[in-house]
């Protein structure tokens, strides 16, 4: 019996450590350590495991074994609070509102096997209306069926959109990123990736919201782990025997090293680009990576994640079977207030769209 404790204990200690250790590695830049990155994908499970041994040690004559798991979950407190969140939503008459989505092209591909997706993609924006739109994977035409952004201006009403190019064919098939917005956009530009594939971008507009001042919105799309479907299949049939586990397995750690790699270097020319901002900003977009990661760490600094501010449970926005995937954020300057958070979880796109309400000082510059 003294045994069994004794082996429980040590599980203890060993998950404990683990959890400080993994915090400490989303510091870590992946373009020196790309294997540090794999383990914030562990990190919820790592404090799911150091919350139920403190609930088993509370309930035993040895309770003050509960300690390593309590120490733990104290010093990982701001990584914690990005995994799981408990807040009530404010209002606010003058309130703004901003949605991210990633919308996979408005299922062009018809990947979904929906024939009314894009319809039932527009309806979802329609009712949640925004005076922001962020929008990445995005695919319009001109002519045919898919001219997106003459559609979304005719539903919607937007009288200002910038729309920042990454692909385009015969000059008719456009793909990129775009922001659809209330207010009158003053300057616009793109970052330009030294690294990653034509499909990830960071574009930016400079608002103009009259006497409160003026407000930069950042939309990105980070560097993916460009999964073939054949990866996700091995990674559902992981053992199988008619699976070429050693093959299989290499591919998809030598894509996910790249897209660390690949992520770190595009983090921080947009964290550098925003220190030179002359306004205050929002980043916003699909990062492709989790809260517990230097992608996450770096851009967040001096930031307010929506999320922490006034999300409710764990942030999943990606459609996978674990319940706590979240690698679309809303970031904003320390100045905005943040006043609600929701994740409309609609199952059109391969990432859930996020909707962030939040006030405005009188004056923000």
């Amino acid at each position: 019996m003294k045994f069994l404790k004794n082996t429980v204990l040590l599980l203890n200690l060993f998950l404990a450590i683990a959890l400080v250790f993994v915090h400490t590695s989303a510091s870590i830049n992946p373009i020196n350590y790309w294997y540090f990155s794999f383990l914030g994908l562990g990190y919820p499970i790592l404090l799911f495991a150091n919350v139920i041994f403190v609930i088993f040690w509370f309930f035993r004559k040895t309770k003050w074994f509960s300690f390593f798991s309590i120490l733990a979950i104290f010093i990982t407190w701001q990584s914690n609070k990005s995994v799981i969140q408990f807040s009530i939503h404010k209002n606010s008459s003058d309130s703004l509102s901003i949605m991210s989505w990633n919308v996979k092209n408005f299922d062009f591909y018809n990947w979904s096997g929906n024939e009314n997706a894009r319809q039932e993609m527009f309806s979802l924006i329609e009712n949640n209306r925004p005076n922001i739109l962020c929008l990445q994977e995005f695919y319009t035409e001109n002519p045919g069926n898919f001219n997106n952004i003459k559609d979304l201006k005719n539903l919607l009403g937007y009288e200002h959109y910038y729309f920042a190019e990454t692909y385009q064919i015969n000059n008719t098939r456009h793909w990129g990123l775009v922001i659809f917005s209330d207010f009158d956009i003053q300057d616009h530009g793109k970052v330009e990736f030294e690294k990653g594939t034509n499909l990830n971008s960071c574009m930016y507009v400079d608002l103009d919201l009259k006497e409160k001042g003026k407000l930069r919105i950042y939309n990105l799309h980070l560097q993916s782990n460009q999964f073939s479907k054949e990866d996700y299949d091995y990674l559902e049939n992981i053992g199988e025997e008619d699976v070429d586990d050693q093959k299989s397995a290499s591919q998809i750690v030598a894509k996910l090293k790249k897209g660390y790699i690949n992520r770190a270097e595009q983090t921080l020319q947009v964290h550098a680009h925003k220190d030179n901002a002359s306004y205050p900003s929002i980043i916003c977009g699909d990062f492709n990576d989790t809260p517990i990661s230097f992608t996450y760490k770096t851009l967040s600094k001096e930031m307010k994640d929506a999320f922490i501010e006034k999300g409710t449970g764990f942030g999943k926005t990606f459609q996978n079977p674990t319940p706590f995937l979240r690698i679309d954020y809303a970031l904003f300057d320390s100045k905005l207030d943040v006043l609600a958070y929701d994740e409309i979880q609609a199952d059109l796109s391969d990432h859930y769209p996020i909707l962030i309400h939040f006030q405005v000082p009188a004056h923000l510059n």
